[in-house]
């Protein structure tokens, strides 16, 4: 019979179960790291050319990026039982929830993990100015959280979703194939392919077709920020509009600039955390209306609520989806050093960003 995990001696290979004293000790120690690193580049305002990374030039995504994105990066067969683990049940949302506007309230709300998405989704509506009727781009999907919220509240809206990932859009399928209500008949229409491979003003996306684009932890994975703009703007009606949610730091830092050069990049290779100021120097193609910082406390909450259930469920995952200690101990150091990255000077160095676009004309 196989042992529970959570019986074993891990601590003595650096994996630390949930709220132990172990753990908080390494994520004590880790935040002082981000922290010192943090201000040292307090108020550097620098443009990332400056240190050899630039959001003007290449491809839309890296190579690397895009096998991520489909799957060839991770196991895919294993991988969706993890998320299912650790993830909220309603949306399985794969970014921070909102749990409020600063520390305080981030860290006072009593809400749960799945009303926080849903609390992050009414913000994106509210910014984004969605209305009944339109007809939305949901950019980099995901499981479909953004979609089926979205289906639930507006009647008479519809959406485009785009996603390569297997795992995914095999989520969002089932979904469809089982009868959820939420995307029942012809409201909702799902890609699974890549933006870079979509022919812009085809059938799949024609132009003047779309009255908002929203994109939810889509941009850490582009590298070329000019040519997805470029190819996004003619796909946009009169009048349309264009939100980004994702993780910034508010000071150019050059290391998390490419996440290769990090240990974050074992787990996104390919990323990139652009600084907050990065994305409204894009005001060529589509025009830059407003922006919003998101306390980084809210990741903090929703990442260690992620690790709470993943601890709780790792008897279930071990050794059916995580089939031996290297996978676990990869899996309990993402948890703790993402929550590391967040927490520094109270999360008001390093969170998530809102970035409004309009159409240029």
């Amino acid at each position: 019979m196989q042992t529970p995990i959570q019986q074993t001696p891990l601590s003595s290979s650096d994996i630390f179960q949930y709220n132990s004293e172990a753990m908080h000790k390494f994520e004590k120690q880790m935040a002082r790291f981000f922290g010192r690193e943090y201000q040292r580049w307090r108020g550097n305002k620098t443009a990332p050319e400056a240190y050899g990374v630039s959001s003007f030039e290449g491809n839309i995504a890296t190579e690397v990026t895009r096998k991520k994105a489909i799957g060839e990066c991770y196991d895919d067969e294993h991988g969706y039982a993890i998320y299912r683990a650790f993830l909220d049940r309603d949306y399985m949302a794969y970014t921070t929830g909102y749990y409020g506007a600063d520390a305080e309230e981030a860290m006072a709300s009593t809400v749960s993990l799945e009303k926080s998405q849903e609390q992050k989704y009414d913000l994106i509506i509210e910014r984004a100015q969605i209305e009944d009727g339109h007809h939305v781009l949901d950019l980099g999907c995901g499981f479909g959280g953004l979609s089926k919220y979205l289906l639930n509240k507006f009647p008479n809206l519809t959406i485009t979703g785009i996603n390569p990932s297997e795992v995914q859009t095999g989520h969002i399928k089932r979904l469809i194939r089982y009868h959820d209500r939420n995307f029942e008949g012809e409201r909702f229409r799902l890609i699974q392919k890549y933006i870079d491979d979509i022919d812009i003003g085809g059938e799949e996306l024609p132009l003047n077709s779309v009255d908002r684009i929203v994109s939810i932890g889509f941009i850490e994975h582009v590298t070329n920020l000019d040519l997805l703009f470029q190819k996004l703007a003619p796909i946009l009606r009169p009048g349309g509009k264009c939100l980004h949610h994702c993780i910034v730091s508010i000071d150019t830092i050059p290391r998390l600039l490419a996440a290769d050069d990090t240990r974050i990049g074992d787990y996104f290779p390919g990323g990139h955390i652009w600084p907050f100021d990065e994305l409204p120097r894009h005001n060529t193609h589509l025009r830059f209306a407003e922006r919003w910082f998101l306390n980084g406390m809210n990741y903090w909450r929703t990442l260690d609520e992620w690790h709470k259930r993943f601890w709780r469920g790792v008897d279930e995952l071990y050794p059916r989806s995580i089939q031996n200690v290297e996978q676990l101990r990869y899996w309990a150091s993402y948890f703790s050093l993402c929550k590391a990255m967040f927490i520094p000077n109270e999360g008001n160095s390093y969170g998530n960003g809102h970035f409004l676009f309009e159409r240029a004309r």
